[in-house]
């Protein structure tokens, strides 16, 4: 399993269409095949940043999904909308009992 982070900064008058094109692209990518988990967290103390929280069954699932139209549209759409790059890691757990 892969789990996905990305941090977006939006624009301050930006926040609640931003809002509205995760929620659209986080409906249609939990219906892929391959996806664990695709979950949106908005900021408490600063509104304008936003974090996706994604669970993947494995790379092909990742690479499907970043071809897919809804996130392609999401992409394009959140554009203007956005300030700097997104910030992307990447992250494995470690098996353990405890975990």
């Amino acid at each position: 399993m892969i789990t996905v982070i990305a941090k977006f900064n939006v624009l301050e008058n930006s926040v609640e269409e931003f809002k509205k094109c995760a929620v659209n692209v986080v409906r249609d990518t939990r219906k892929e095949k391959g996806n664990l988990s695709y979950r949106i967290y908005q900021d408490r103390l600063s509104p304008a940043k936003f974090t996706f929280i994604e669970e993947w069954l494995n790379d092909t699932a990742i690479e499907q999904h970043n071809n897919t139209k809804h996130f392609i549209k999401f992409i394009e759409d959140i554009k203007p909308l956005t300030r700097g790059d997104v910030k992307i890691e990447q992250l494995m757990r470690i098996p353990s009992v405890f975990c």
